[in-house]
C-alpha cells in the first residue's frame, strides 16, 4: 500500500521533523501533530514537502481522532524521556481504532527492556500496547542519535567535549537520518512480502562510539586537540540540568548512570538491510555538525 497522507505526532521535535523531511522526499502528504504550530512552521511550503498543521494534545484521544480523518498511516513519536509516554502509547491506538487507522509504525527506544531507566521502561509498556492493537503495527527501536552531538559543537571547536558519564563508555550511535528515511520507507513502501509489519527492529550504527572517540574524531576535523572529560552527574544536574522539570532531569540522569556503567551497545544489522547500504557513521556526521 503506498500511504497518500501520513500523520505524524510529536512533529515539532528534531525526530518528526526528520521523519517528515524523508516523507517529503516521498512525495507524501504530511499531516502534522503539535503542541505548537510554530515548531513546525518553517516547514510548510518549503522545497518537496506538504504539510499540514494540526495542533492538539498526543494524550487526548478526541485530539488525535479528529486528526487522523483521511488519515493513512501514522508515525507516532512522543517527546523526550516524556512522563506521559503510556498515556500517549494508549491515546493513539484508541485514536486509530476509532479512525479506522490500521497502520502505525511506533518510534521506541533501544533495550526498551532496561527498566533502570523509566523512560525506557515507558517505552516497553506502550509497546505492548501497540502490539495488542490488532492494528498492523511495527515498532522501531533506535540508538542514541549521532545528531545529539549538535548540541556541543561550541565545545568542541573550543577543544573540550564534556559528559556526565565515563569517556570511555560505547554507543552505537545511529544517524538521525537513516532513522527518518527507515520510518518512511516502512510507512510508504514497506520492505518484503509484510511490508515490515508486526516487526520490531533495532536500529543502531556501524560503531560503537565513546565520548574520547568524538573527541578525537573531532580533533582531527578541526585541527586542534579536544579533550573528552566526565562531568559529575551533579555538576551537569546542578548546571545544565538545573532548568529541566525535576522528573526530567531524574530520567536523564538514570539515563547518564546507565552510560557510565554499560553504554549503550548494538549491532548495525538490521539498520544496513533496511536502508540497503551501510550506515552513515561519527565520521559522516560529525563533519556536517561542524560546518567543515
Amino acid at each position: 500500500m503506498t500511504s497518500r497522507t501520513v500523520l505524524v505526532t510529536g512533529a515539532g521535535g528534531k525526530t518528526g521533523r526528520a521523519v517528515i523531511a524523508a516523507l517529503g522526499r516521498w512525495g507524501v502528504t504530511v499531516r502534522a501533530f503539535v503542541r505548537d504550530a510554530d515548531r513546525v512552521a518553517d516547514l510548510v511550503g518549503t522545497e518537496h514537502l506538504d504539510v499540514e498543521v494540526v495542533v492538539g494534545d498526543q494524550r487526548r484521544v478526541d485530539d488525535l481522532t479528529g486528526a487522523l480523518d483521511g488519515v493513512d498511516a501514522v508515525y507516532a513519536i512522543a517527546p523526550n524521556v516524556s512522563t506521559d509516554e503510556v498515556e500517549m502509547g494508549g491515546a493513539i491506538v484508541a485514536a486509530c481504532r476509532n479512525a479506522g487507522v490500521n497502520r502505525l509504525v511506533f518510534h521506541s527506544v533501544i533495550h526498551p527492556q532496561l527498566t533502570a531507566m523509566p523512560h525506557h521502561r515507558d517505552k516497553r509498556r506502550a509497546e505492548e500496547m501497540v502490539i495488542t492493537s490488532g492494528l498492523d503495527w511495527t515498532v522501531l527501536q533506535p540508538n542514541a542519535y549521532l545528531q545529539n552531538l549538535a548540541g556541543y559543537t561550541d565545545a568542541l571547536r573550543a577543544g573540550r567535549y564534556e559528559v556526565p558519564y565515563a569517556t570511555d563508555s560505547t554507543l552505537a550511535m545511529v544517524d538521525l537520518d537513516d532513522v527518518a528515511e527507515v520510518a518512511a520507507r516502512l510507512l510508504v513502501e514497506g520492505r518484503g512480502a509484510h511490508r515490515g509489519v508486526h516487526a520490531t527492529f533495532e536500529l543502531s550504527g556501524p560503531a560503537a562510539v565513546s565520548p574520547d572517540d568524538v573527541a578525537a574524531t573531532a580533533a582531527e576535523i578541526l585541527g586542534r586537540d579536544v579533550t573528552a572529560t566526565r562531568q559529575d552527574p551533579g555538576t551537569w544536574a546542578a548546571g545544565p540540568g538545573a532548568d529541566l522539570p525535576d522528573e526530567t532531569r531524574a530520567r536523564l540522569l538514570a539515563m547518564f548512570r546507565h552510560y557510565d556503567r554499560h553504554g549503550s551497545p548494538g549491532d548495525p544489522t538490521v539498520l544496513t538491510a533496511l536502508l540497503d547500504r551501510q550506515p552513515r557513521d561519527l565520521d559522516n556526521v560529525l563533519p556536517d555538525l561542524l560546518g567543515t
